[in-house]
């Protein structure tokens, strides 16, 4: 935990701005969103917030990639209101990531225990 931390100390958020070159690629059935330059450079992942993965220049913090798991299972849905109707690889996704990053700390958790919680919640009420 410790040694995720130092290396989120260290991310330049300065790059942030990276994201709009990169390359959306969307696997279907991984369910993975993928942003990225053409030619991607090796890097180590940080978890950023719960939300996602960034992909991080171990030697100078940049910001050199995106990877988001489970894009529709659940961060489309967390997200809903600010995405419906976007398709996956459509630039605005890309400006909603750069908001969220932008965004830092202040962003809420929701993991997928989280959304599994409130499913349970939801279906006793159902049942």
């Amino acid at each position: 935990m410790g040694e995720a931390n130092s290396i989120m100390n260290e991310v330049d958020f300065n790059t942030v701005e990276n994201i709009r070159s990169f390359v959306p690629d969307y696997d279907k059935v991984a369910d993975s969103l993928l942003l990225q330059p053409h030619e991607p450079d090796p890097a180590v992942s940080v978890d950023w917030n719960g939300e996602m993965w960034l992909r991080i220049n171990p030697e100078n913090g940049e910001i050199i990639g995106v990877e988001i798991e489970d894009y529709k299972k659940f961060f489309a849905r967390k997200y809903r209101k600010y995405i419906r109707g976007i398709r996956v690889t459509d630039p605005s996704i890309k400006k909603f990531v750069i908001f969220l990053l932008r965004e830092g700390m202040r962003a809420t958790p929701f993991t997928k225990k989280d959304f599994i919680k409130a499913l349970e919640r939801v279906s006793s009420r159902v049942a």
